[in-house]
């Protein structure tokens, strides 16, 4: 019985360290879902973000006059509740784009500190920040190379080195 062994070539992987204790993720620009879990997980943090500031403003335009010990401490745990769980939701989408344990790699630092350590919308922009240029290029580079490979493998394929073929008679 004959084996045969084929690998995958012109596979890019991009490592991205992620602190200095050598923690990394390690991305492919040829993962087709990549880029779009990259743009939609980018773009529903920033829809999130954008609302919070309504939502709360509508929480303390509820507790607006109340001036007692409780309603002040229900106004604070509700936007802390609102807080809280757009932050949760950030680190669900980045894990699910980058990889479980993501975020707790990217802030290893502060984990070692703090074990249930949830970051805050700053840290998450700081995040996204460090991280958009790496997949810019990776993506650029993609491109480029995409571009150059259907160049090559279509110059091999020239109407003038194809004929008709010749019946036998």
């Amino acid at each position: 019985m004959e084996n045969e062994r084929i690998e995958k070539s012109n596979t890019e992987l991009l490592k991205i360290e992620l602190n200095n204790e050598g923690e990394y993720i390690t991305l492919s620009a040829d993962d087709p879902a990549l880029f779009d879990k990259f743009v939609s997980g980018l773009k529903h943090i920033s829809d999130l973000a954008g609302g919070l500031p309504d939502k709360i403003r509508e929480i303390e335009k509820q507790y607006k006059g109340k001036n007692d010990f409780n309603s002040r401490m229900e106004k604070v745990i509700a936007i802390s509740r609102e807080n809280v769980g757009f932050s949760e939701e950030a680190v669900r989408v980045i894990d699910s784009i980058f990889g479980e344990d993501t975020v707790k790699k990217y802030f290893r630092s502060i984990y070692n500190e703090i074990s249930d350590f949830l970051p805050d919308a700053d840290c998450i922009i700081d995040f996204f920040e460090q991280i958009t240029p790496p997949m810019e290029k990776l993506f650029n580079r993609k491109a480029e190379t995409r571009e150059l490979l259907s160049k090559t493998r279509m110059a091999k394929y020239q109407p003038q080195d194809h004929q008709r073929p010749r019946r036998n008679k």
